[in-house]
């Protein structure tokens, strides 16, 4: 069993060299490679002690990331760590704290206004349904798309 912990171990390092990665896709990913559970769960709580996997830490990278860079929304994120593991109140908590008050709209905000640059408004009422398409996709609230469309297509 030792060398199959130590075996597990290695490709545990070496997947977390790669990216940073949430528990649940840490084992699943030991599993697809044929280790059994008592070395998966020994693997990540080594690897939990050494602090190489930390949901909490990895939602909170994460979810900033896609609010700034990629401008999604809460909703979108919330799914997309839920997607990735972390569990849903851990998700939540972490959306709250990135989504501060005021920084949905100005996502939203900004992001209809290069979507309106990239496509203008030849008709105003097609314009109008798939922009609010194109933020629902990207995670913002329905009352924040409703708001942020009028602003925008004044």
């Amino acid at each position: 069993m030792e060398k199959t912990v130590k075996r597990g171990r290695q490709y545990a390092l070496r997947l977390l060299t790669i990216k940073d990665r949430t528990t649940n896709e840490l084992a699943d990913r030991l599993r697809r490679k044929g280790f059994n559970e008592d070395v998966i769960d020994n693997v990540i709580a080594e690897m939990q002690d050494l602090g190489y996997v930390d949901d909490k830490k990895y939602a909170m990278h994460f979810a900033q990331l896609r609010a700034t860079c990629n401008k999604f929304g809460p909703y979108r994120i919330r799914i997309e760590l839920e997607k990735r593991g972390i569990s849903k109140d851990m998700a939540e908590d972490t959306v709250m704290r990135i989504f501060q008050e005021g920084r949905e709209e100005a996502n939203a905000l900004e992001v209809a206004k290069q979507w309106i640059a990239r496509k203008g408004i030849d008709d105003r009422e097609k314009a109008l349904r798939r922009l609010y398409a194109y933020l629902a996709r990207r995670g913002f609230a329905p009352d924040i798309v409703r708001k942020t469309i009028r602003e925008v297509l004044k």
